[in-house]
């Protein structure tokens, strides 16, 4: 049977249960979203401005190494969960076995009805989780190119052609009940929600220019930019300047649909304060 995010009530067989009798919660005055990282480069950018601006406090960690998630990274603790990027595989929780404990995360969230949002090994982490198909992409998807939006929506509407930030080398599907938004050649599933509470990007809307210079100091990023064409060296400065073209556009479309994303948080604790 194939897990349905939208009408789930309890997890797949064999998934620890969550719910009334997890720990509570501590007292809140604002909503809180657990933001999860891989490596030190990919940070919230652009997303931690916006749920920052919405009212909403945010939490940044990482538990991708752990075989066990700590008692206050339990996802009732929060009103909504972030998975950024990184450069392992969305199944790799042999080498990182954290990535297995994010993926119960995603299902919890799913029960509970917690917003969630991935972005690039975050959206893949969310689609697999929820039962989609992972695979390596016939070529690197890395530097700026445009998506076609296949639905309106906060991204623009249906047919519009957006400029995006690429660097990923695995595809998904889209898990079953989703709606995919946004697509290109060679990745049909660009980007897709579920309801009004799952959000994923396989693009990098967070990414603002200063962003890129950090992630441009990493060796392991610059080893991807030969999928480009040129040196390292040329295709980072190209980079740069590809970025900065598009920095405004994609800047709006990122806050738009991180705005969605902060709303869901939002009504979530607005239908029920004691979650806060």
């Amino acid at each position: 049977m194939r897990y349905d995010a939208r009408t789930a009530t309890t997890p797949p067989t064999g998934r620890r249960a969550v719910g009334a009798a997890a720990t509570r919660r501590p007292l809140m005055t604002r909503p809180h979203v657990l933001i999860l990282q891989h490596v030190a480069w990919e940070q919230p950018a652009v997303l931690g401005e916006v749920l920052t601006a919405s009212g909403i406090d945010w939490t940044l960690d990482t538990v991708v190494s752990r075989r066990e998630l700590p008692p206050e990274r339990e996802i009732t603790g929060f009103d909504g969960l972030v998975l950024l990027g990184g450069p392992m595989g969305a199944l790799d929780v042999e080498e990182h076995p954290g990535l297995g404990l994010e993926a119960q995360l995603v299902r919890d969230a799913a029960v509970l009805g917690i917003p969630v949002f991935g972005i690039c090994l975050g959206h893949q982490l969310i689609a697999t989780a929820l039962g989609a198909t992972l695979h390596s992409a016939s070529a690197h998807e890395v530097g700026v190119g445009d998506v076609e939006l296949l639905v309106d929506g906060e991204l623009g509407m249906r047919g519009e052609q957006v400029p995006v930030l690429h660097w990923h080398g695995d595809v998904v599907e889209a898990p079953h009940g989703a709606t995919v938004l946004a697509s290109s050649p060679s990745t049909p599933n660009q980007a897709f929600r579920i309801d009004d509470r799952v959000f994923a990007t396989q693009f990098h809307l967070e990414v603002d220019p200063a962003t890129l210079d950090h992630w441009l100091e990493e060796p392991a990023m610059l080893r991807d930019l030969p999928f480009v064409t040129g040196t390292a060296a040329e295709a980072a400065d190209r980079l740069r300047a590809d970025l900065a073209a598009i920095a405004e556009p994609m800047r709006a479309a990122g806050e738009r649909l991180f705005g969605a994303f902060a709303d869901a948080v939002l009504r979530r604790t607005s239908v029920d304060p004691s979650l806060r």
